[in-house]
């Protein structure tokens, strides 16, 4: 992933490094990802929510049922979002993470566009795919593979993308802790206070 979006770290590719990076970390289904809009961001519990999917030029309602939930969002691709929500001139609550410049925001970006005229060649230069590859990524044959991946939202999940994004380098913009970690942290604190008075 580090390979990908170095090739994508470009001016004219912003679009495509932030898709990279949400994908990456949260690993939705590209129609999914491509369907996100900005009310989907929940910034306060730490989640992107997984309301619908984008294919093939229409709102559709996803794979499965199972595939809406919420994903894990680290502080620090909650900041990269931000940044991005910055610099997009589609940054309203209801517009799309990733709109379509051409349609003007109107649709989100179409994902054989970004796929092949983007993402497979960043991959390739990148060395990570060969090609022919990479439609079998990620690719499950049994919902029971799929299914062990469902589940809500929780600070295994967030530690485990905070890892992820630590490996390929992508570090909080403010490194202060959440509110959320925090309440966790003095929590764990006042646990361990209790054990020592107690012991």
């Amino acid at each position: 992933m580090v390979g990908i979006l170095a090739e994508l770290d470009k001016p004219e590719t912003k679009l495509e490094w932030a898709l990279a990076l949400v994908h990456g970390a949260t690993a939705p289904c590209p129609e999914e990802c491509f369907a996100l809009k900005w009310c989907d961001v929940d910034y306060t519990n730490n989640q992107i929510l997984v309301r619908r999917a984008w294919s093939k030029g229409k709102l559709t309602c996803g794979k499965s049922s199972g595939s809406m939930k919420p994903a894990p969002m680290h502080p620090a691709l909650a900041d990269y979002l931000n940044e991005w929500r910055s610099v997009t001139p589609y940054n309203r609550d209801s517009d799309w993470v990733f709109a379509s410049e051409k349609e003007k925001g109107r649709i989100p970006r179409s994902a054989s566009m970004c796929g092949k005229g983007y993402l497979r060649p960043a991959a390739v230069a990148a060395g990570v795919i060969s090609e022919g590859v990479i439609q079998t990524v990620l690719r499950h044959t049994r919902q029971q593979t799929t299914s062990r991946y469902i589940h809500s939202v929780n600070d295994k999940q967030l530690e485990a993308q905070g890892l992820y994004l630590d490996a390929i380098k992508i570090r909080r913009k403010h490194p202060q802790p959440s509110g959320r970690r925090r309440l966790r942290v003095e929590r764990r604190v006042a646990e361990k206070s209790t054990e020592y008075v107690t012991a």
